[in-house]
């Protein structure tokens, strides 16, 4: 009989050193598998962080929830720890991102959670915004409405936009610029452009004169004939108003062009 099972184990191909091996690397396979598993288990988050933030990278911040947004600046503070339920105990306790911003750092620091380090890196971005504005504002065009220099100064705002952007530049009766607005993101016709919330920002600014600019991301800086019957229904629905239309910039790359004279 011994024999027989001898033979049989040879004609199968398997021999009993290869059982007992198999024996041993079948038990460690499922342990590794549990083991897997069980982090997965105990880290439900694995990953989340490189997930918000490529998801920040590609869209930006329009789909984010206020909490999300929070939550994605407090990673570069806070490593390795999950920062979700800090930032819903930060806009619980200032009723909001604005108010979470505007916090004082001692204020920041008494939720439960935050350090010297997450108080800096909340109280650095007002400032670094305050400096951005203070920037733009410099490089603004200056006293008296000036083509060429509207024209650079559009170019510089239209720069990073890979979206068609519409834009507003406002000027009071003296023609001193008073700052500029974005009106609507994608292409500029009758269908999507907003009349109404070009008249609520000449309301916000008080503005008498105003600029028109759109981009061609990629594009030539040659107006289309939509770009035409836009700015002829712009001027006409400014008119009652007492605003004057003092031009309309198509932007492309490094290069600009006023299309008021093809209207005219």
């Amino acid at each position: 009989m011994a024999a027989k099972s001898e033979i049989s184990a040879v004609e199968s191909g398997v021999t009993a050193s290869d059982k007992a091996k198999n024996d041993t690397a079948a038990p460690a396979e499922h342990r590794a598998v549990r083991g897997r598993r069980q982090d997965a288990d105990e880290n439900p988050h694995k990953g989340h962080r490189e997930r918000l933030r490529n998801r920040f990278l590609s869209e930006g911040l329009r789909s984010f929830e206020p909490h999300n947004a929070l939550e994605l600046l407090l990673f570069y503070a806070i490593p390795q720890k999950d920062t979700n339920p800090l930032a819903h105990r930060l806009i619980r306790r200032f009723g909001g991102l604005s108010g979470v911003f505007a916090a004082p750092a001692e204020e920041l620091m008494k939720v439960e959670g935050v350090g010297e380090c997450a108080a800096a890196l909340i109280k650095l971005i007002p400032e670094l915004n305050r400096s951005i504005e203070k920037d733009k504002s410099a490089s603004r065009p200056g006293s008296r409405f000036d083509y060429r220099q509207t024209g650079e100064y559009l170019n510089r705002l239209f720069a990073d936009k890979d979206r068609e952007e519409v834009r507003a530049v406002f000027y009071d009766q003296m023609l001193n610029c008073l700052g500029d607005t974005v009106l609507h993101t994608g292409n500029i016709n009758s269908a999507s452009f907003s009349l109404r919330k070009l008249s609520d920002a000449i309301g916000a600014y008080g503005a008498s004169y105003l600029v028109l600019a759109h981009n061609h991301p990629g594009g030539v800086p040659i107006p289309s004939g939509e770009d035409l019957d836009t700015t002829r229904e712009v001027k006409k629905f400014l008119a009652p108003l007492r605003v004057t239309l003092l031009e309309h910039y198509v932007v492309a790359g490094d290069r600009w062009q006023g299309i008021m004279k093809s209207v005219e």
